[in-house]
């Protein structure tokens, strides 16, 4: 694996944090029960960047994770919708050409979209890997809880699930707001 390869190719992926279990993917900590990994793509499929090919090539973790940040921006396929619902606004990240929707929420780009039509703290949800779903902080308490809801029915139905927990985008970065039990 070289260096320039990496720089070029790589990407962000969220995976299960339980994956840690067996092989040794490179990857930064996120909040709840999600990493960040890193992945080259390669004709329709792609592989995580593990540690024993990562220790050789000369790269920090921040400058993959950089890397893949500006190799992202460069999809052609995500786009986020605004919707406005009684109460306050509410918003997803889509892509139909590519399996990194819910990656793009690290964007710096995606995230001040979403604190200009949400405000500066939100909630996000990542069941999987294909699905961001971000709220206002100021809908109804019954209209989060549909939001909970249907996170934790997403997560339990698809088969690259992440978690069913609800997180919080502030200033700071992500952080765990509600965590669901999935049975």
């Amino acid at each position: 694996m070289k260096k320039d390869d990496v720089i070029n190719l790589v990407l962000p992926q969220f995976f299960p944090k339980h994956w840690l279990d067996a092989p040794d993917i490179v990857f930064t900590d996120f909040p709840s029960r999600i990493r960040i990994g890193y992945v080259l793509r390669d004709a329709g499929a792609y592989s995580y960047v593990v540690d024993a090919d990562f220790s050789g090539i000369g790269l920090s973790l921040e400058e993959l994770h950089a890397a893949a940040l500006a190799n992202l921006v460069r999809l052609p396929s995500g786009s986020i919708t605004i919707g406005k619902v009684p109460g306050a606004a509410e918003g997803w990240i889509s892509a139909k050409e590519d399996n990194f929707a819910a990656a793009r929420i690290l964007l710096p780009s995606v995230q001040r979209e979403f604190r200009e039509a949400l405000g500066e703290e939100f909630f996000v949800s990542i069941p999987h890997r294909d699905w961001c779903f971000c709220w206002s902080l100021t809908q109804s308490p019954e209209r989060q809880e549909e939001h909970a809801q249907e996170a934790l029915e997403d997560f339990l139905k698809d088969d690259y699930n992440l978690t069913p927990d609800i997180l919080r985008y502030s200033h700071d970065g992500f952080r765990l707001h509600r965590e669901q039990i999935a049975t």
